[in-house]
């Protein structure tokens, strides 16, 4: 089950807390943004525990992987999205190549916390799932958002497990490398993975982490606003956040929501949108002299993600089969969308025909500007169900 406490420097903001020390005193206290994308990420989570507990027996026994949503379901949680079934199963499949993998069969440790108040004062956080063995220890961890990209390379959430990891087998299991994976499955069809030898964690967790969480933890240093800033619940009344951003928006000081009217709120939000579509017009235009071949101070292109794909797959699956991999296994078998449905029905029968078996389900409120021609919602009655 996904943690139910947090640390003060816990292990998802250590990016932001090392940045910015001062930052962990200043949000301590605020509460947390409940969001659906919080709920669905937490759901997701519950689905690849579950999923992997369930095959790893499979796995002990020499036996093949089951597929979430065909031989197995999940008691009593049959109606998750395929995309979230899809994205478990893909979490699994990793971890078993990353399990078959070892030199030696290595301990299986699926959402284990760890302490690291060797190096940050009440530091703790939960691995998704750790694997240890041959001097070898793994860290995986889980994302299911599908916004930006995050690089387990020199990650601090990922280097702070594995120094609870460290810690945890310390005196029990030689370690000599550290390895990190993020599976992504709605960004990046492939999970990304680094490593570096036990010693340069050490040496960052002596040199970087340590200093950075004393000072987080006396409430010390420089706010210092950056991307870290994007998750920080403290930011919009942030001193530093309206030193660097409010002069280049001509709003100075920026207020903080809870103290603006409602009619200053509709105001800001016109400013900001405005702010926001200037932004995205930066980056075009910044992107675009970049493959021109300019230098611009600060910034540069790197390559995008990359994808997989066969090349000849019906001469793919042929060798699997070769090798022993049953041709059932290859394929899986998922139910057409309603889109699909009504095409081949026809829409008119389709309607006719099909109506009994389909609900609509409300969207969820959404900000918009007052020239949209969506009604507004109302927070008695909700929304007007949409026609068909």
């Amino acid at each position: 089950m996904p943690p139910s406490k947090h640390a003060l420097l816990g292990a998802s903001s250590a990016a932001r807390w090392i940045a910015c020390t001062p930052s962990a005193r200043a949000t301590e206290g605020l509460p947390d943004q409940e969001s659906t994308y919080a709920a669905e990420g937490t759901r997701a989570h519950e689905v690849c525990e579950a999923h992997l507990r369930h095959c790893l027996k499979y796995w002990e026994a020499g036996r093949v992987t089951p597929v979430l949503g065909e031989s197995i379901r999940l008691d009593g949680q049959p109606d998750d999205p395929a995309e979230m079934v899809r994205a478990a199963n893909q979490y699994v499949s990793f971890l078993h190549e990353q399990w078959v993998g070892f030199s030696c069969r290595p301990g299986v440790f699926i959402e284990q916390e760890v302490d690291v108040s060797r190096w940050v004062p009440g530091g703790f956080g939960t691995c998704d799932c750790l694997m240890i063995g041959g001097g070898l220890l793994h860290i995986i961890d889980f994302k299911y958002g599908q916004g930006v990209p995050v690089s387990p390379v020199r990650n601090p959430q990922l280097m702070y497990y594995a120094l609870g990891a460290y810690a945890l087998f310390d005196g029990l299991e030689s370690i000599d490398t550290v390895r990190m994976s993020i599976v992504q499955p709605r960004i990046q069809e492939e999970p990304e993975t680094w490593e570096l030898p036990l010693s340069d964690l050490l040496s960052w967790a002596r040199e970087v982490l340590q200093p950075a969480a004393e000072m987080a933890w006396r409430g010390e240093g420089v706010f210092c606003p950056g991307e870290h800033c994007r998750f920080c619940k403290a930011h919009p009344a942030c001193r530093g956040w309206q030193e660097k951003y409010g002069p280049l928006a001509g709003f100075e000081p920026l207020p903080q929501p809870a103290t603006l009217t409602d009619e200053e709120l509709g105001e800001w939000l016109q400013k900001v949108e405005g702010l926001a579509a200037y932004a995205r017009e930066l980056e075009d235009y910044a992107q675009t002299a970049l493959l021109e071949g300019r230098t611009l101070p600060g910034w540069k292109l790197v390559q995008g993600r990359s994808t997989r794909k066969w090349t000849d797959q019906d001469a793919a699956f042929r060798q699997m089969e070769a090798d022993g991999i049953d041709e059932a296994m290859l394929y899986t078998r998922t139910p057409i969308s309603l889109t699909a449905a009504e095409k081949m029905l026809g829409k008119k029968k389709f309607a006719e025909v099909m109506s009994a078996f389909i609900t609509r389900a409300p969207g969820a409120p959404k900000l918009a500007n007052d020239s949209d021609p969506r009604p507004a919602y109302d927070r008695l009655e909700g929304f007007k169900p949409e026609e068909d």
